[in-house]
């Protein structure tokens, strides 16, 4: 068998196992939506103004969530970042990240870091940011 027969077979198998787990991801993503009520973007944001969130921080999140979703699904601020939005803690950070651009805060550096809370949802990632933006 040639070398590049082998780097092929070892290419299809990549590609295979990555639309295997895409695949696997929106089921998982669909199925935790049908247990629950999608929110519309008005909706997110009412339901993150309960929890003292500006309208601006809610946007922000929301517009951010919205492309992790599949087709058909809808953020909602109860869902997990971490086994929902991300399944691994570096996207979450890059979202954490890109957060803190869009809504103007300090970015932290190596020598200030930033010691976040745990954030289980996307409401406690939205709590913190708005916690930020009040300090």
């Amino acid at each position: 068998m040639s070398g590049w027969l082998i780097a092929g077979w070892f290419l299809l198998l990549f590609v295979l196992l990555t639309a295997w787990l895409n695949w696997r991801w929106a089921k998982i993503q669909r199925r935790v939506a049908s247990q629950r009520s999608n929110f519309e973007r008005a909706a997110f944001i009412s339901e993150l103004a309960k929890s003292g969130v500006s309208e601006n921080v809610a946007k922000t999140l929301y517009d951010a969530l919205l492309p992790t979703c599949v087709k058909g699904v809808l953020p909602h601020p109860d869902d997990g970042l971490c086994g929902f939005y991300f399944d691994d803690p570096e996207d979450m950070e890059d979202l954490i990240e890109d957060m803190f651009e869009k809504l103007e805060l300090p970015m932290p550096t190596r020598y200030e870091p930033e010691i976040t809370p745990h954030l289980e949802s996307a409401r406690d990632l939205a709590v913190y940011l708005q916690e930020k933006l009040n300090s």
